[in-house]
């Protein structure tokens, strides 16, 4: 693909502030050089790919993702999942001691393959493999850097597999971030599973190690249990518990968000963290919903359910039958925000920005217009896989096929990865 082409007859929105029909984006190395009607941009000497009057969208972000579990379709747990602990016990905590090196890699190649098809061009992982801990993350990034896409990674750590493995897993974070510092597609956050697989030394054990600047990235109220841990410790819940060990910032990614006390939402308001609502996991795991009354900002995420942002925003509407508070800034303005942080040109529609475009397979024939785009989504685009997506300038997925890797011979040797996989998971 050339580094210089135009996308013509589209329909442009930010998201945010703008629909641009008859709409054309002219990209040179890996930037958006102009967006304008087509009859502006009169180019002839570069390719031009006519997108049928296709709605075009920033590429999305998954904030909350476990590329580990991509590989876990149709596994049996191991037991009864009649709880929110047995399905962790039965079933994924299983899974993650099983992976190693090459099951890693291919287990995240499959996830960030479904992603792609679904617009996502940056994901935010949480990682756990608790037999293979030591460069794991370098394996993901790996991964990430074959498809082309943005990362923010961490390795969750916990108490489960006894203390030196916690200090292996606090490890393997610090040095992951230190060597990624100013890398332009893949950084390091700080991982956590959840209060209640974390004693108290080992949370004295991670303020001590963990740089004041470094952002975390836990699981905190997904289940009762969570908050019924952190009260029995003295803690008003779990937001309460991080920000007395000072693990709790504004950049902090807090997942779910369900079960918490009155003293965890007035700290929620006060520090304002980053919040990932998880509907479709939190539906299959039966612990609830967020209260989004009590929590107006927030993000969506998969939580290793799927790689479709646009479909978990679907759930997120139906679940509730109701409109959503400021639902463009769930998908835009606030993804953007996170990343902007580490990425400083992610998520605009703009000259100069970077190239990352979400083109979807739905053509609008109704008004679209800003305030009505939150129906054009959930109606029309439906959260079906995308006609194109770009990441830095360069097509990765068109046509109904993947550009960066040969999708059947991938398809293969991951095919060859699980048979050794569930063999493991099984002893």
């Amino acid at each position: 693909m050339d580094e210089h082409y135009i996308l013509k007859n589209a329909v442009v929105s930010d998201g945010l502030r703008f629909v641009l029909e008859d709409a054309a984006i002219e990209i040179r190395d890996g930037k958006i050089l102009k967006i304008a009607k087509h009859s502006e941009i009169r180019d002839t000497k570069h390719k031009t790919i006519d997108l049928g009057g296709r709605l075009v969208l920033p590429g999305l972000l998954n904030p909350h993702h476990h590329l580990y579990s991509a590989l876990a379709t149709g596994l049996a747990p191991l037991g009864a999942t009649d709880t929110f602990n047995r399905i962790l016990e039965k079933l994924w905590w299983p899974l993650d001691r099983s992976l190693d090196e090459e099951s890693i890699y291919y287990s995240a190649l499959s996830g960030l393959m479904q992603s792609l098809r679904y617009g996502v061009t940056a994901v935010i992982d949480h990682h756990a493999s608790m037999h293979a801990v030591s460069g794991s993350l370098g394996i993901l990034a790996k991964a990430f850097r074959t498809m082309g896409m943005k990362g923010l990674l961490c390795y969750e750590v916990s108490d489960r597999e006894g203390e030196a493995a916690l200090d292996a897993q606090i490890e393997e974070n610090l040095l992951f971030r230190e060597k990624h510092k100013t890398d332009p597609d893949i950084r390091g956050l700080f991982g956590m599973h959840a209060n209640f697989t974390l004693s108290e030394k080992s949370m004295r054990r991670i303020a001590e190690a963990k740089p004041q600047d470094m952002p975390l990235h836990i699981h905190c109220g997904e289940a009762s249990g969570d908050l019924a841990f952190c009260r029995e410790l003295g803690y008003a819940g779990p937001v309460d518990r991080l920000r007395a060990f000072g693990l709790l910032s504004r950049h902090s990614l807090l997942a779910h968000c369900i079960h918490l006390s009155d003293r965890d939402y007035d700290i929620l308001y006060e520090i304002q963290p980053v919040v990932i609502s998880n509907p479709e996991s939190n539906a299959n795991n039966n612990v609830g919903m967020m209260n989004s009354g009590k929590i107006g900002r927030y993000v969506l995420g998969t939580d290793g359910m799927t790689g479709n942002i646009l479909g978990t925003f679907r759930s997120h509407f139906l679940f509730r039958n109701a409109v959503l508070p400021n639902p463009a800034d769930l998908l835009f303005a606030y993804p953007a925000e996170i990343m902007q942080y580490y990425f400083p040109d992610w998520g605009r529609i703009e000259s100069g920005a970077a190239a990352d475009l979400a083109v979807t397979n739905y053509r609008p024939v109704t008004p679209l217009n800003p305030d009505n785009l939150f129906f054009h989504l959930i109606f029309g685009v439906q959260g079906k896989e995308m006609f194109m997506t770009v990441a830095n300038g360069k097509i990765l997925f068109s046509d109904n096929t993947l550009h960066t890797v040969d999708e059947t011979a991938i398809n293969a040797e991951i095919k060859k990865t699980v048979k050794k996989l569930y063999e493991r998971y099984q002893q």
